[in-house]
């Protein structure tokens, strides 16, 4: 099998993503040749289909789908899928395949799923997080949002980054669903969103997710943090334990030296009393 990118369009693959097409040679042998997604395709993609990323897209996706999946791991009806076809099952109207999506009231949460029938698993996802993909920005900024009102979809949230003016701007962006029309959702003094959904606020500082309780005020961790923490925990116990250990060897060696010194008393004791000599006596003695 021959995988080969599209003659005319080598340069738009990694800015387009692609799906793979099987070419028939005229000799009979068959290539399948990487073929660029049009908007249409990237907006409602097939298995097989790949979507274009970048270091930003893959780190905020994979940043905001492990904080999530940590946050429900111990509940068994809610499961939260990354790059999972949603099958709205809705007339005249295509699926979609978000980023991360959050889905309360699952049955058998961790069972194989290669898409996600809305009808058949009898609940649809209540939070949808999209990274906006340069090459499709209006898609996933304008045309997603009147898509997933319609899917009825409680809340969409969007991070976004692009260059104004020569210059990097990160952005978040929210919508929540109220009386089947999306509206947006002001950000924080600090622009983060309140997924009310979930119980959260989302933001990114300095390229970075930040995710935050809402009723703690307490910071979840990226997963490359609880790293850190991990390493330095362990770090700290190591020391601890080195202390410890140094402890020890030194009340074991105090403890020698002690001994020592009483064997050493009771030679001399043993030696004055050879000679005559109370011990008692002589350590009076000596001291006067």
């Amino acid at each position: 099998m021959t995988l080969a990118p599209h003659r005319h369009q080598t340069d738009d693959l990694a800015e387009c993503g692609w799906r793979t097409e099987e070419i028939v040679q005229p000799d009979g042998s068959t290539a399948f040749e990487m073929i660029p997604l049009t908007e249409e395709e990237f907006l409602h993609p097939e298995e097989g289909y790949h979507l274009p990323n970048s270091t930003f897209h893959d780190r905020i996706a994979g940043d905001i789908k492990d904080i999530l999946t940590r946050r429900y791991l111990n509940d068994p009806t809610t499961a939260v899928f990354g790059d999972l076809i949603i099958r709205w099952e809705i007339a005249n109207f295509k699926d979609h395949c978000p980023d991360t999506c959050v889905v309360f009231n699952v049955q058998e949460k961790d069972r194989v799923r290669t898409e996600f029938l809305v009808n058949s698993e009898g609940t649809r996802p209540c939070l949808v997080v999209e990274v906006v993909s340069p090459r499709y920005r209006k898609a996933d900024r304008e045309i997603k949002v009147r898509q997933y009102a319609r899917a009825g979809v409680q809340e969409y949230i969007i991070f976004d980054r692009r260059r104004v003016r020569n210059q990097v701007l990160d952005e978040v962006l929210g919508y929540r669903l109220i009386d089947n029309v999306y509206v947006p959702i002001t950000p924080d003094d600090e622009g983060r969103i309140l997924c009310e959904t979930v119980g959260l606020l989302v933001g990114l500082h300095d390229g970075e997710v930040v995710v935050v309780d809402a009723q703690t005020q307490e910071r979840l961790l990226r997963a490359s943090e609880l790293e850190q923490w991990a390493i330095h925990a362990q770090q700290q116990a190591a020391q601890a334990q080195q202390r410890a250990t140094q402890a020890e060897e030194e009340k074991s060696q105090a403890e020698q030296r002690a001994s020592e010194a009483e064997q050493r008393a009771a030679q001399l004791a043993e030696l004055l009393r050879s000679q005559g000599i109370d011990p008692i006596e002589f350590k009076v003695n000596s001291e006067d």
